[in-house]
């Protein structure tokens, strides 16, 4: 138990300590020594628990991309509405995605140092996994068209969210964007069943 009590301290401390560092430097500015010495501990012993520098990356990745799907489940949840929690839930991802601790890891580093394939696996656990289970609740509760396929609207939706998060620029005042609002409106407007369904 002490063993595991350590390594889960050890590990909790490195992940934090790359997080901020990989924000601060980018992934290919970033020194494992520098990370091993902050967290006083050998860079053998972070190789131990990561492997390499990708695998650190990688663990710091998740655990982000576990946050913007959590941020986004709690934006969803601020409707009753399910069309209009998709809408909050893919507005969220946005903002979400664009918080300094966030936009770099998540958007700009992770395909370039990943690779797309990598970088889409983990996608497809976090923020993918929850608009997929959304969209299918969507779709058997009649809100979508017939011929929507979902897996295929999953995919689209995600590609674009996340071009729109990528090239968003965040306003200066903490108010809700309006534009993002209605371009995601708009967006999903295409796969909807062009009346409500009678619950």
């Amino acid at each position: 138990m002490k063993n595991a009590e350590a390594t889960y301290k050890t590990t909790s401390s490195l992940l934090k300590i790359a997080r901020k560092h990989f924000t601060d430097f980018g992934y290919f500015e970033v020194s494992l020594e520098k990370i091993a010495e902050e967290g006083h501990v050998t860079r053998g012993a972070v190789y131990h628990h990561f492997k390499n520098k990708s695998g650190l990356f990688t663990a710091v990745l998740e655990s982000v991309q576990k946050e913007v799907a959590a941020h986004i489940e709690i934006e969803a949840m601020k409707s009753n509405d399910p069309w209009q929690q998709l809408i909050l839930g893919c507005a969220g991802f946005v903002y979400g995605a664009n918080t300094k601790e966030v936009r770099r890891i998540l958007l700009v580093d992770a395909p370039a140092a990943l690779g797309w394939d990598a970088w889409r696996q983990v996608d497809q656990k976090t923020s993918m996994s929850v608009l997929r289970r959304h969209i299918d609740e969507l779709k058997a509760r009649g809100y979508l068209r017939d011929d929507v396929d979902t897996a295929l609207m999953t995919y689209s939706l995600s590609g674009a969210l996340n071009e729109l998060a990528l090239h968003y620029a965040k306003p200066e005042t903490n108010s809700e964007d309006d534009g993002i609002m209605n371009t995601i409106s708009h967006f999903v407007s295409g796969f909807k069943e062009k009346s409500d369904p009678v619950l």
